[in-house]
């Protein structure tokens, strides 16, 4: 099992101090062993101050050498997709090979109000951008025409320095996505949120079923796994990580799209995730809103998760918005001595005597 962190900037104090304290909590996830280092694009309100999240990977490129640099997500739709491949392929070149581009289509409507952009053409403006990047990156000089994008005979400089390119990862919610995406055998990340166990099975099951029908090896790809996480003892710092992590999930249902702003594929999920917000309490987030507890819980959770879902890649969300930072920087530590190295070998062990 590989293991990373994940990072949303939220604007709980002075911005250049989010970004600065971040950029050193990355630097020691890189040094305590994590595997991958994971930041999210927001534009347009507190929730969070990172827009461009390929510049801030230019510093990290710097500060660390052997943790891959990830976007958890990239929206699409808001960018140009030939400077998109410009800027990703400059940082692949800084960063040596080690970064991975997620990407998604977007949900929230001030975004797109934001942006100009009509939410109900995510889907086309996110399809059409992948096709670029991938042409961009694959072809020296090429063509392209879409419905919203017209090219002739472009090349871009610097070509990528991973072959092909930085590996697109798609982020998913809904069973269709996750079985699409598999028929098509491209990588997937995905960060539930208060979805029971047994229907996240059946979403990673769907997605692996489909990659076999599509005759795609499912040990070549990563079955990544997003969600809060916490790793300590006291009862106080369990208050205050159950505190934290309520007031972002009653932030988040501030900015998901309402039943109006939603398309109509998106609407039952997306008043799901409100209804399961409202219901919310410091005992229920506790329980159901992320991974909080001792060494010995969180290992038997982690364990669970790879038993029952199969996943490889955990991305543990340490830096709660609002949690004070020495309170989540000490727990990614304690993550790393006590239950990276369990759960490491038992995963390792569990592949060789599967194969």
């Amino acid at each position: 099992m590989k293991f990373g962190v994940m990072h949303l900037f939220p604007a709980d104090g002075d911005d250049r101090d989010v970004l600065l304290d971040t950029v050193d909590d990355i630097a020691l996830a890189d040094e305590l062993g994590f595997d991958s280092a994971w930041l999210a694009e927001h534009h347009f309100s507190r929730y969070g101050l990172l827009g461009n999240p390929l510049m801030l990977g230019s510093l990290l490129a710097e500060r660390t050498k052997r943790i891959t640099l990830g976007t958890a997500v990239l929206v699409l739709p808001f960018h140009d997709p030939l400077r998109l491949a410009e800027d990703a392929a400059l940082l692949d070149n800084l960063c040596g090979g080690r970064l991975r581009l997620g990407v998604g289509r977007g949900y929230q409507p001030k975004e797109f109000r934001g942006f100009g952009k009509l939410a109900e053409h995510n889907k086309e403006l996110y399809q059409e951008t992948v096709d670029i990047l991938q042409l961009a990156w694959t072809q020296q000089t090429w063509s392209y025409h879409g419905k919203h994008y017209n090219y002739d005979d472009v090349e871009i400089y610097p070509r990528p320095y991973t072959a092909g390119g930085p590996p697109l990862i798609h982020a998913c919610s809904s069973r269709d996505s996750y079985r699409a995406r598999g028929l098509r055998g491209e990588p997937i990340i995905s960060s539930p949120q208060f979805t029971p166990l047994s229907l996240m099975q059946k979403n990673f099951d769907s997605y692996k079923d489909a990659l076999e029908e599509s005759g795609h090896n499912i040990a070549d790809f990563e079955l990544p796994y997003m969600q809060q996480v916490w790793c300590g003892d006291g009862r106080g710092d369990l208050l205050a990580v159950s505190e934290a992590a309520l007031a972002y999930y009653k932030q988040v249902g501030q900015v998901i799209p309402g039943s109006e702003e939603a398309t109509e594929r998106e609407r039952k999920y997306y008043e799901a995730v409100r209804r399961n917000i409202d219901l919310l309490n410091l005992e229920r987030t506790l329980t159901h809103g992320g991974n909080f507890g001792s060494v010995d819980q969180v290992v038997d959770t982690l364990g669970t998760l790879a038993e029952q879902l199969g996943i490889t890649h955990y991305i543990g969300w340490f830096r709660i918005p609002s949690l004070d930072p020495g309170i989540a920087r000490a727990s990614m530590e304690r993550f790393a001595s006590d239950v990276i190295p369990q759960l490491r070998d038992t995963q390792r062990v569990s592949a060789t005597a599967t194969a």
